[in-house]
């Protein structure tokens, strides 16, 4: 693997708010990321781009505290992540939304339990009237007693999203936003995402598959050499147009 390209976008000049350079993770058995730049601005929502087991996951993790690096260097929010306090410290400013085998919760659990609970973990108020107001904040009132098994894709996503959001966290992490959704819905998620960090001043970091979505966010981030392939393919067919 060469080392990843990140066309930036990084508005005022100012310090990224995550910034790596041949930043890896692996050993001898596994290799999950290698040789990754970033320099993902402020307030801005950034495409990590590679094929399924390419390391968007475990970059995620580790920008948000929860993975050790390998080598090279990280730092989020001036937070060097190769050391302990540096996690520590990355940990206390980042959310997750659901990533399987990270924070899924339980499947027969309603929403509005798990978003009383969640509140409750940020130090805000979970009481019935702020969980459903929480709730309609985030477009879900209407599945405040459905269980998470019944809940349809598009709002399970959005829930993950709004359970990470209750921490107001400086940086928000998401992935899998392509699996089980129809093209229109990952668009929504991709301008939701996008409001976000407008609107709020978070930056989110996203994992997807396809190119073709990366382009749509502020900055995107090729990890392996074949999220560059698309990357190629992307620029040359957009050569002659307007590139995102």
């Amino acid at each position: 693997m060469g080392t990843a390209t990140t066309p930036t976008a990084l508005g005022d000049g100012s310090e990224p708010f995550v910034m790596a350079r041949d930043l890896s993770l692996g050993d001898l058995r596994m290799k999950a990321y290698q040789h990754v730049d970033l320099d993902l601005a402020r307030g801005q929502a950034h495409a990590l781009c590679a094929q399924d087991q390419g390391g968007k996951t475990e970059l995620l993790l580790t920008i948000a505290g929860r993975m050790h690096p390998t080598s090279g260097s990280c730092t989020v929010a001036g937070n060097d992540v190769r050391t302990l306090r540096g996690m520590h410290a990355a940990r206390k400013l980042a959310s997750i939304a659901f990533i399987d085998n990270v924070n899924e919760v339980e499947s027969g659990l309603r929403v509005r339990t798990i978003v009383s609970a969640e509140l409750g973990l940020a130090g805000k108020r979970s009481g019935s009237a702020p969980t459903r107001a929480f709730l309609a904040e985030w477009g879900l009132l209407e599945q405040a007693d459905e269980t998470i098994e019944a809940l349809s894709q598009m709002d399970y996503d959005r829930l993950g999203i709004a359970l990470a959001m209750a921490h107001d966290p400086q940086l928000l992490c998401v992935a899998d936003i392509e699996r089980d959704l129809t093209e229109r819905e990952t668009l929504e998620l991709v301008d939701e995402l996008k409001g976000l960090a407008a609107e709020r001043g978070v930056t989110v970091a996203c994992g997807v598959l396809d190119y073709d979505l990366a382009a749509r966010f502020d900055s995107a981030t090729c990890l392996t050499d074949e999220a560059r392939a698309q990357q190629a393919a992307w620029l040359q067919s957009h050569r002659y147009g307007k590139v995102a």
